[in-house]
């Protein structure tokens, strides 16, 4: 059932309307909110319940954000299940792969930049939402790129988000040897997963972020005149590392605008 979804939802950007595509945006948003943050369906308290259990432990895990604190001051670091925090710094790592459609932002009639922020922090309360905000934009640039954009057009940026997504799995089977070996951290997972609203919240994103993934692809093809339908359909399909492969590979707008530079030196 899941595959049928992710396959009508990779095919919406090329077969619904525009109307249409952002009618069925707004609509997954609509069931994200009020299933997962206000809902007493899923498992543990609502965002209308929320505990201050729930608080430390969302403080914590922040804390312990792509484990500098516990690397470096290991001491003064908050001591998590491993796994979950594994979890937890997979998800803001997807959340700020999408940095690398920050050029998307160019004449739009909202800033890119505030969702990127609230995504990295909340997720799809704020991606999904660009999506839906957002105007076809398949324009080279015609002018210099910024700073940011210059970052989001870095190789480094996967580079260095496909490391740390390696270091998340290694930390979360790996580091704490008191949580037992990897058959005993699953086990633990998947009860968190059943018990845990914030665990349970890091899946939920974590599918619909692949499920959505693919949506700024095609414009982002368009927009560097590079049109491969393979690359396409691996961003679709695979999980977080078809996103990276797609980075990776891209042709650079940097060189793009060199080469119409170029031509309009020739011309004249």
């Amino acid at each position: 059932m899941f595959s049928e979804l992710k396959q009508f939802i990779a095919q919406s950007t090329n077969d619904l309307p525009l109307t249409l595509s952002k009618i069925l945006i707004w609509s997954v948003w609509l069931v994200y909110v009020g299933y997962l943050l206000l809902s007493d369906l899923p498992p543990g308290e609502s965002l209308l319940h929320i505990t201050s259990k729930t608080l430390e432990e969302i403080f914590n895990l922040s804390l312990n954000f792509w484990f500098v604190l516990p690397i470096i001051f290991p001491s003064e670091a908050p001591i998590n299940n491993p796994t979950l925090e594994g979890l937890f710094n997979i998800v803001v790592t997807w959340a700020i792969l999408f940095w690398g459609f920050v050029i998307d932002g160019r004449n739009q009639r909202f800033s890119i930049i505030t969702f990127l922020i609230g995504t990295a922090f909340l997720t799809n309360v704020f991606f999904l939402p660009w999506l839906g905000l957002r105007q076809p934009n398949c324009q080279v640039p015609t002018n210099s790129l910024t700073f940011i954009e210059k970052i989001g057009e870095s190789r480094i940026l996967p580079s260095v988000l496909a490391v740390i997504f390696v270091i998340s799995l290694g930390w979360a089977t790996l580091v704490r040897p008191e949580y037992g070996d990897i058959t005993t951290r699953w086990q633990a997972l998947v009860e968190l997963l059943f018990s845990d609203r914030l665990a349970y919240s890091f899946l939920t994103d974590m599918l619909v972020f692949w499920l959505f993934q693919s949506w700024l692809v095609k414009d982002d093809m368009a927009r560097r005149q590079w049109h491969n339908q393979k690359i396409l359909w691996l961003v679709r399909l695979v999980p977080f590392w078809g996103l990276i492969i797609y980075l990776w590979l891209r042709p650079s707008l940097e060189l793009l605008e060199k080469q119409s530079a170029d031509n309009e030196v020739n011309k004249n």
